[in-house]
């Protein structure tokens, strides 16, 4: 079982912490954890599924307004999951081994009421789209509803909040790890309601919010984007050449101290978070 994801982004501690932490910004930002639509259609004891599941903070989350529900986390690799002393706090969840890019196993086919996604472009190639959405509806309940959020990460700017804002840095550090990634963030976030369709759900429900809609959470969007840069940078440095990428050593590290000196100064990112909805009708 091949995890993508970590050629790319770092896999500890630290980067767990950083998740919870885009994960909360970006739902502040959405305006909801789960979209009214999706909410008002659930059962009092709902059974949920999230794929991709990381630190299973989608599902701390929901427990909260859902402490009926049964919470099932699935993601390629446990590395992120919560310590078992953590879990045994949380005796509604359960977190398992799944690779969603393979047929889904019979017994969970059909079993769940949500199932949630959020965020898998840096471990998906662009054919893979399409039969990954299938293979993830197929976890549905007639009337079921799968909710997904994705970034365009293509077309982030990184732009000037106040006089005096510096942005270059910041800049140069966010076009070297979308060009390197381009080939993931280019696709799926744009086509998650097509793919929805083709896989049979109806009833479809889409939804754009912009990044930067709460301004008191700019400064923080930005600083944990910028984290999750120079973690891919030390990761890939030592790769070989990457385009626009500062060599390992003094040169990154002092790229580092300029790009967050750039958001102190008052850069910020915006790019788009779609939110794409489908209900299995049958």
């Amino acid at each position: 079982m091949s995890d993508i994801y970590a050629e790319n982004m770092s896999r500890d501690a630290d980067e767990a912490k950083r998740l919870d932490e885009q994960f909360d910004l970006m739902t502040q930002n959405i305006g909801y954890l789960l979209h009214p639509d999706v909410a008002s259609a659930l059962p009092p004891s709902p059974r949920v599924a999230d794929v991709g599941t990381g630190t299973g903070i989608f599902l701390q989350r929901l427990q909260t307004s859902h402490p009926n529900a049964t919470l099932d986390g699935y993601d390629i690799s446990p590395a992120m999951f919560p310590p078992p002393q953590q879990q045994q706090h949380l005796p509604n969840m359960s977190l398992r081994v799944l690779d969603v890019k393979q047929p889904i196993p019979p017994e969970l086919q059909g079993a769940y009421d949500l199932v949630h996604v959020r965020l898998l472009a840096a471990a998906m190639l662009p054919a893979e789209w399409g039969p990954v959405v299938r293979n993830v509806a197929r976890l549905l309940k007639p009337g079921g509803w799968l909710q997904w959020e994705e970034c365009d990460f293509a077309h982030v700017r990184h732009l000037r909040g106040r006089d005096g804002s510096r942005v270059d840095t910041a800049r140069r550090m966010g076009r070297a790890f979308r060009d390197a990634l381009h080939e993931r963030f280019e696709h799926g976030w744009d086509t998650l309601a097509d793919d929805m369709r083709a896989a049979g759900l109806g009833r479809l429900v889409e939804d754009v919010v912009s990044s930067d809609r709460l301004p008191e959470s700019r400064e923080r969007m930005t600083a944990n984007g910028m984290e999750a840069i120079f973690k891919w940078a030390q990761l890939v440095a030592h790769g070989g050449n990457v385009p626009g990428l500062p060599t390992p050593g003094d040169e990154l590290r002092q790229a580092e101290r300029h790009a967050f000196a750039d958001i102190e100064s008052g850069c910020y990112t915006r790019f788009d978070i779609h939110i794409a909805c489908g209900q299995r009708t049958s």
